[in-house]
C-alpha cells in the first residue's frame, strides 16, 4: 500500500466531526493486512514501544523476551545497570540464542554451535577455533534503542528517534508524585489476544464501555466524573472520580486500602482519583496512588498480537499487613474484568470483521471524547 488509506471526507469526520460529534476509524482498520504492514512502517517500527517494568530486569544479568512483529527481543540488564535491547538472533547461522522467557546470565550462549555473546550483544566467542579473516568485532547481535521512563521499559526500531522522556515531560509530574518509577509487578497474566493491537488501547481509552461489561465495578463506573487529564503530543490521560453509588466510606476504602499514601496528609478524592494513561501506541495503564495495572501489547498480526496484563503495586503498599489478602482480591477482580474484556474485544473484532463494516464507521459518545485524540494522532502517522 503506498498511499495512506483514508479519504479526505473521513479525516475531516474523525478530525473535525460535525456539530461537534467524531467519528471513529473504519471497521477495516481493524482487519485489512495491507493497512497493518503499513502501520509497521509509519507506526511501529518509528514510535517507542512499551515492552515491560524495571524489574523484570531488576539485577545485572536479569532478561525477560517479548515477541514484535515475528521478533523475539531480549531485554536484559548489564553489569553497570544499564538495560539493552537484543534481537534474539545469533549471527553465524541465525538461530534463536535463547528460548523465549525469562533467566539471568553472564553471557548468552547459542544452543546450535555455541557461539558466546556479552549482554551488550557483542561477540564474546567461536567455539572450537578462529575463522582465519574474519573480524569478530564486527559481529554482534542486532540491538534496538531502549529507554526507561518512569519504570517502563520503551525499545525502537528506528535509530533517529528522538527520545522519549522528554516527550512525556508534562505527565511526569503525575508518575512522580505517585512514586511509579518503584512499583513493583506483584500479579502476571499472559494471553494472546485475537483482535487488532490498536483495540487493546481503545477499550481503555473510555469508561463508557463499563457499563455493558463491568457494571459490577460501582467505583469506574463513568458518568460526569469522567474528564481528559492531559492530552500530550503522544500521549493521553483521562481520570475518573468514584460515582454517588459508593458511600464517602467506601470511596476512602477504594482510594487509600492501605491507608494515605506518603504524600497526602489527609484524605482528598480528587488527589486520589482513578487516571489512565496512554503512550500511544502501545502502552496503556490504569493508575491509582497504590498501584499501576498495565499492558504488554505486541501486534503480532492484523487480527492477534501477544502480551498480557500486569499488577505494579507501591512499595510502602505491599509492606502494609493488609497487602497480601488485598492482593488476592485485586487478582480476582482483575481476572473477571480482563474476562469481561477479551469478550468485549472479541466481538469487537468480529463486527470490525463483517464485510459491511469494511467502510463504516461508529461515532464517539461524550464520555468518550478523549479517544478523538488517539484517532488524530494516528492519521497523523500513517499519512505523513
Amino acid at each position: 500500500m503506498s498511499q495512506h488509506p483514508f479519504t479526505a471526507e473521513e479525516i475531516r469526520a474523525i478530525k473535525e466531526g460535525d456539530n461537534g460529534v467524531h467519528q471513529v476509524l473504519q471497521g477495516r482498520f481493524y482487519t485489512d493486512q495491507d493497512i497493518f504492514d503499513l502501520e509497521k512502517e509509519k507506526i511501529l517500527t518509528k514510535q517507542w514501544l512499551h515492552v515491560g517494568r524495571w524489574d523484570q530486569a531488576e539485577k545485572p544479568g536479569d532478561y525477560f523476551t517479548v515477541n514484535f512483529l515475528g521478533q523475539s527481543i531480549i531485554i536484559v540488564r548489564n553489569r553497570e545497570m544499564g538495560l539493552h535491547a537484543l534481537v534474539n538472533v545469533c549471527q553465524h547461522r541465525l538461530a534463536q540464542v535463547v528460548e523465549d522467557g525469562i533467566g539471568n546470565a553472564n553471557l548468552f550462549i547459542c544452543p546450535y554451535h555455541k557461539w558466546s555473546y556479552n549482554l551488550d550483544g557483542s561477540l564474546r566467542g567461536i567455539a572450537l577455533q578462529p575463522i582465519e579473516g574474519f573480524d569478530t568485532k564486527k559481529c554482534s547481535m542486532p540491538t534496538l534503542r531502549v529507554e526507561e521512563w518512569q519504570g517502563f521499559i520503551f525499545i525502537n526500531f528506528d535509530d533517529n528517534a528522538e527520545p522519549l522522556g522528554p516527550q512525556l515531560a508534562e505527565i511526569d509530574p503525575l508518575l512522580t508524585k505517585f512514586g511509579v518509577d518503584k512499583f513493583q509487578i506483584q500479579v502476571k497474566n499472559e494471553y494472546e489476544m485475537p483482535w487488532n493491537y490498536k483495540l487493546n488501547l481503545e477499550n481503555g481509552y473510555e469508561g463508557y464501555h463499563h457499563l455493558g461489561l463491568h457494571e459490577h465495578f460501582h467505583a469506574v463506573v463513568p458518568g460526569n466524573n469522567t474528564r481528559p487529564y492531559i492530552l500530550g503530543e503522544n500521549f493521553g490521560s483521562y481520570t475518573m472520580w468514584p460515582t454517588d453509588a459508593m458511600t464517602e466510606e467506601d470511596k476512602v476504602h477504594y482510594h487509600t486500602p492501605f491507608g494515605l499514601p506518603p504524600w497526602l496528609s489527609e484524605y482528598n478524592a480528587e488527589d486520589c482519583s482513578d487516571y489512565f494513561v496512554f503512550i500511544y501506541p502501545t502502552l496503556m495503564m490504569w493508575l491509582t496512588s497504590y498501584q499501576a495495572t498495565f499492558f504488554v501489547i505486541g501486534p503480532e498480526r492484523v487480527d492477534l498480537n501477544k502480551g498480557g496484563v500486569y499488577q505494579s503495586f507501591a512499595p510502602w503498599a505491599v509492606e502494609h499487613d493488609d497487602f497480601p489478602k488485598a492482593l488476592e482480591e485485586w487478582n480476582e477482580l482483575t481476572l473477571k474484568i480482563n474476562a469481561e474484556d477479551k469478550f468485549g474485544l472479541t466481538m469487537l473484532q468480529k463486527g470490525c470483521s463483517s464485510a459491511k463494516a469494511a467502510n463504516s464507521t461508529g461515532i464517539l459518545h461524550p464520555l468518550e471524547r478523549q479517544m478523538n485524540h488517539w484517532h488524530s494522532w494516528y492519521i497523523d502517522q500513517m499519512t505523513r
